[in-house]
């Protein structure tokens, strides 16, 4: 009994904290052209008053238009805008914080060419 409930517990905190289903532009990719904006999709939602999303260029210098946000109609996606990119790789930073308050953090970057 008593192992049945870690086992419970255990499996229980591993699903509670949110990751990222998938990015637009992909962590890694190499553009032709520049994207208009970031999308990052999770696979729960995310709580609007904890969200940091930012874009930064090779030099460290933001490079979205401070906007980043919970889409309205889907709390499993955020966004940002971006201004028009010059060709070089850039980095996104995020964090959010799941619906039960597990924050979560990352970054991950892109090439324009």
């Amino acid at each position: 009994m008593l192992a049945a409930m870690v086992v419970l517990l255990c499996s229980t905190d591993s699903g509670a904290h949110t990751f990222v289903n998938r990015s637009e532009p992909r962590a890694g990719a190499t553009l032709g052209e520049s994207p208009a904006n970031v999308r990052i999709w999770f696979d729960g939602p995310v709580e609007r008053l904890f969200l940091k999303l930012h874009v930064e260029d090779g030099d460290n210098r933001r490079v979205d238009m401070h906007d980043g946000r919970v889409h309205p109609l889907d709390n499993t996606l955020v966004e940002a805008r971006l201004s028009p990119l010059r060709p070089g790789r850039y980095r996104v930073f995020w964090g959010v914080v799941a619906r039960d308050g597990h924050p979560r953090e990352g970054t991950f970057s892109f090439l324009v060419k």
